[in-house]
């Protein structure tokens, strides 16, 4: 006689529902993934090729010997991001500094090399751009020595601070550029006294209340970007 299993089924767990900083990253990701997938079918020329890798072989072999002081030191560096003391009295800092900027000439040479349509183009240059940046030596504590000598002058506590400003972007799901605790409206931001005469999925019409007795019959219909719209009507008097 078959014995049949009685045991309850175990119930799959629900998939944790991804947060607002895991939104922005998957959407991130989404992109970039675009970016790439839009690079199929595309091709370097072998001449171009050819040209890139002598040219980047003949620039390293000269960095390298530079960094023996087996000739000429080169010029200071003019990016602002290597351009402190600290990156040049450092060998391995400047060096690394001065290899990345190599890399990075090379593979925007060889994104404008590639034969694509203009807006393919674009997202390759795009794509490596963004790869670009994020690789800077700057970005990263163990090959930057400027923020080495600030973490030494602060006693660790620009690594502190730093982490502290992490952790409250994590908490609030974005990435914040200025304190927006000191911004409350009504006090010095949307100041002015106003009402929605008429608004949809795209926008909304404010009628601000005049502040003159008398105004002009027709008034000035203004459209802000959406970046910084409202830093470029707050005019008080510190900014003005």
């Amino acid at each position: 006689m078959a014995k049949t299993n009685s045991s309850p089924k175990r119930k799959t767990p629900p998939s944790p529902q991804p947060g607002p900083l895991g939104d922005n990253a998957q959407a991130f990701g989404q992109a970039v993934g675009d970016a790439f997938k839009s690079m199929a079918g595309m091709s370097l020329p072998l001449q171009d090729l050819t040209r890139l890798q002598q040219h980047y072989l003949q620039e390293m072999t000269q960095l390298w010997n530079q960094a023996l002081g087996a000739s000429e030191q080169p010029a200071p560096l003019k990016d602002r991001r290597f351009s402190a003391q600290a990156w040049a009295q450092n060998p391995m800092a400047a060096f690394t500094a001065r290899a990345y900027l190599l890399n990075a000439r090379t593979l925007m040479e060889m994104a404008e090399a590639v034969e694509a349509d203009a807006k393919t183009k674009a997202r390759v240059r795009f794509a490596v751009q963004q790869w670009i940046d994020a690789a800077s030596p700057s970005n990263f504590l163990a090959l930057n020595p400027e923020a080495q000598q600030k973490a030494i002058e602060s006693q660790g506590q620009s690594i502190a601070k730093g982490l502290e400003q992490l952790l409250a972007d994590i908490r609030q799901g974005h990435m914040s550029q200025t304190d927006e605790t000191v911004f409350e409206v009504g006090r010095n931001v949307a100041t002015t006294e106003g009402t929605v005469v008429f608004e949809n999925e795209l926008m909304q019409l404010i009628e601000y209340k005049p502040l003159t007795a008398q105004v002009h019959e027709r008034p000035i219909l203004f459209v802000p970007p959406c970046i910084n719209k409202y830093y470029i009507f707050r005019l008080p008097a510190s900014p003005s």
